[in-house]
């Protein structure tokens, strides 16, 4: 009976260590299968890292170009207002050119009314003897 138990024991025992040789040999390879991934993600960090510097990158620059565009709009808005200010100063300065225009049409005929026409000055000369 002892060697029967026996037999059975060591048939166990090697069927123990085959089954214990076949699950080091799976963790053998679930460890390089471990290593693989966390070099992936490592690797996956180091790409997701540039990632958000691109992004933020980005957003900064957009937030920027936003910035300059209020600022571009405002200059905008201020010479418009500018050029809306020139028109209308332009319309009265051309109100009172036409106002202008016609006071002087005015007077220029008030003028040719009123001028009789001039003597000819006669040198000296021209006169004769008597006149000096």
């Amino acid at each position: 009976m002892n060697i029967r138990l026996t037999l059975r024991l060591r048939r166990q025992l090697v069927e123990a260590l085959r089954e214990n040789a076949r699950l080091e040999g799976e963790v053998h390879s679930l460890d390089g299968e471990i290593a693989d991934v966390r070099a992936a993600n490592t690797e996956l960090r180091a790409e997701a890292q540039v990632e958000l510097e691109w992004r933020l990158d980005a957003a900064t620059a957009i937030e920027q170009h936003g910035i300059e565009r209020a600022r571009l709009l405002g200059r905008l808005k201020q010479a418009v207002d500018w050029a809306a200010e020139v028109d209308r100063v332009n319309a009265c300065i051309a109100q009172q050119n036409r106002h202008l225009a016609a006071d002087n049409e005015r007077l220029r005929r008030e003028l040719a009314g009123l001028t009789r026409p001039v003597a000819r000055v006669i040198p000296l000369q021209q006169r004769g003897p008597e006149a000096a």
